[in-house]
This record gives C-alpha cells, sequence and structure tokens, in this order.
C-alpha cells in the first residue's frame, strides 16, 4: 500500500458537483473529492496509486455522460 496520492484538478459544470461527489462516495477508497472552487466548477480528486487505474475508468464513464476536464495532475 502507497502513502502518496495522485491530485487531479477536473472541471466540471458547478451543477454536477454534488452529482461526482455522490458517484465517488459510492466507491469506497477510489478517490477522496474536494471542491477547490465551486463557482468555477473546479474539483480535486484525491486518488491512491493503487486505485488509479479503476479511478481513470469511472472518470472516462463520467466523461460520456457529463463535460469534464482535467486541467492538472500532480503526483507525489
Amino acid at each position: 500500500m502507497h502513502n502518496d496520492s495522485i491530485q487531479w484538478q477536473i472541471e466540471v459544470d458547478k451543477k454536477d458537483i454534488a452529482y461526482i461527489v455522490s458517484i465517488f462516495e459510492g466507491y469506497d477508497h477510489l478517490a477522496v473529492v474536494r471542491t477547490i472552487d465551486p463557482a468555477r466548477g473546479l474539483i480535486e480528486l484525491m486518488i491512491s496509486p493503487d486505485f488509479l487505474e479503476d479511478t481513470r475508468k469511472l472518470s472516462e464513464a463520467l466523461a460520456k455522460e457529463i463535460p469534464f476536464r482535467r486541467v492538472s495532475t500532480r503526483e507525489q
């Protein structure tokens, strides 16, 4: 198990933030969602490296459903 995390900053329509949070909450331990700027629709996913591939797959599925744009990625 890794102690580091990977952060993705994502821009979404602000009306979709609660939906995205609820989706990720439904997948325990996949990623933690943090709202950085609600007016802009900027959120951050904090991802355990152990769940990076699963998070990537879920994000790709969400992007087919709602506008979803990754603006930055940071790996520690």
